[in-house]
């Protein structure tokens, strides 16, 4: 989730920002409104709970109201601006100490490239030594930082910096200057991810009326850790089953409650996150601002420009092309190009998430009339057919995926953690927590699919009961 955090952070600052020197550099960011204005002296210094810091105040502007100092957590901001536009700047520090667990470090050795079994076990990396503790260092266009875990005192210390020119001196000369001051307590962090205890599952079932809804956890051959909670899909073809995890594409085999690793599928870029299954065999892929590609027998077959997000219909002629607006394109593929049809659904506002079934359109939207989030049942052409809520007709939280029988309807609440069922009619019936269907902690459900036999293949994440990990784990469900 963290690269796409950045990716959203930095086009709004793109967006945003006027540029520096004559404004003609939309890279250079704009400093805070308020910052502490120099003395003239230029021996200043921070002082915080976790560390100190001597600086030159006629080189650094130090901003006090951004400045946190907590008993476990202290972060100061510090700037040098463009001396030819004082509204930015052209080095950005932050200096951050906190006491935490190790989970967030975890993540940024994975995030900045570092091996976490090479760090933890083999000690591969070089550190450099920077106010009293040793720090790993990673550098990369503008960005050059400063990190490490110090075990022993529960701590995560990070020393940030973007600038134009990651080897300006004053970078090093305001390092020398800060002390980090640390104590002691013995602490030990949890379990590393293989070191910890891998999910496991039993299978379980409630009852409903007539209807007995079981699930069956998918042991895989290798469990699949993360850092990503939201953005992971599965398609289904045959007894093949496809994990889209973090941009990887893995295509593994369903086989009697197991789940077996066959080959990793290669995409021409890491982004993707969703991928959806037609008839004949096809994986559609989305991605974040990527071309659609369409797979055939694992290769890369066709590309599709200028569409965001595709919902496709089972045959593979047809999809629903949406980003969150309601106004949506109904596009139709031929011989490799495809047209479009605009295509508005005026009773939702925000889309958060459209599949489509044989006959139906499911769009999982926050409601035009400020109702709250509900599933949204079109017919092929758009016209509404049934809106989908709660027991007392009000919102829900955000479903990831519908499906129909001849029982009625079933939806995935990832937000919630339900499982939801509704009438033929669109009344509700009752949900399932995800503790009652599934025994997981506090699980995302992030995205379904329908298996050849009319169940539900689903995917989600879940923290190990240990911390050690969160994995992506793959159940089953039939009986709705």
């Amino acid at each position: 989730m963290k690269k796409y955090l950045a990716i959203i952070l930095s086009l709004v600052m793109l967006i945003s920002l006027a540029a520096c020197g004559g404004n003609d550099n939309p890279d250079t960011p704009k400093k805070p409104d308020k910052q502490e204005q120099s003395s003239g002296n230029s021996d200043a210094a921070i002082t915080t709970s976790l560390f100190s810091l001597d600086y030159d105040n006629t080189v650094w502007n130090y901003y006090d109201e951004e400045t946190r100092n907590e008993e476990e957590y202290c972060y100061v901001l510090l700037q040098i601006p463009d001396p030819e536009d004082s509204e930015y700047y052209l080095v950005n520090a932050e200096i951050t100490v906190s006491i935490d667990e190790p989970y967030d470090f975890r993540e940024d050795l994975v995030y900045y490239g570092f091996d976490q079994y090479e760090y933890a076990v083999n000690n591969k990396y070089e550190t450099v030594e920077i106010g009293g503790v040793d720090l790993l260092k990673y550098e990369k266009n503008d960005t050059l930082m400063y990190f490490n875990r110090v075990e022993n005192a529960g701590a995560t210390v990070t020393v940030k910096f973007d600038a134009e020119d990651t080897a300006d001196t004053r970078i090093a000369d305001l390092l020398k200057g800060l002390t980090i001051s640390l104590e002691d307590t013995g602490n030990e962090d949890g379990p590393w991810e293989w070191e910890g205890t891998p999910f496991f599952a039993e299978n379980k079932g409630v009852t409903v009326g007539s209807l007995k809804i079981q699930s069956q956890w998918i042991k895989p051959d290798e469990y699949i850790s993360t850092y990503e909670t939201f953005n992971h899909s599965v398609a289904a073809v045959g007894n093949n089953v496809y994990l889209l995890v973090d941009g990887e594409l893995r295509k593994c085999a369903l086989t009697d409650g197991s789940l077996a690793f066959v080959e990793k599928i290669d995409l021409p870029e890491d982004d993707y996150d969703s991928i959806e299954a037609t008839s004949d065999g096809t994986l559609w892929l989305s991605g974040s601002m990527n071309d659609i590609i369409c797979l055939k027998n694992d290769k890369v077959a066709t590309t599709y420009e200028d569409i965001d997000n595709l919902a496709m219909h089972p045959s593979g002629k047809w999809g629903v092309d949406f980003f969150t607006s309601n106004e949506c394109n109904k596009v139709t593929f031929k011989d490799g190009t495809y047209t479009s049809t605009p295509m508005k659904f005026a009773e939702v506002d925000t889309i958060m998430h459209i599949n489509v079934d044989e006959d139906n359109i499911y769009v999982c939207a926050s409601a035009a009339d400020e109702s709250g989030h509900k599933v949204f049942v079109y017919n092929t052409d758009g016209k509404l057919q049934k809106v989908l809520c709660d027991e007392n007709g009000e919102g829900l939280g955000s479903v990831t995926f519908m499906a129909k029988s001849k029982n009625g309807y079933i939806g995935f609440d990832g937000n919630m953690r339900d499982v939801i069922l509704w009438d033929n009619d669109g009344k509700y019936v009752t949900l399932f927590s995800d503790d009652n269907l599934f025994s997981t902690n506090y699980p995302w459900f992030c995205n379904s699919a329908l298996l050849s036999d009319g169940s539900i293949i689903t995917i989600m994440t879940d923290e190990r009961d240990d911390k050690s990990a969160t994995e992506v784990i793959v159940f089953t469900v039939n009986g709705f």
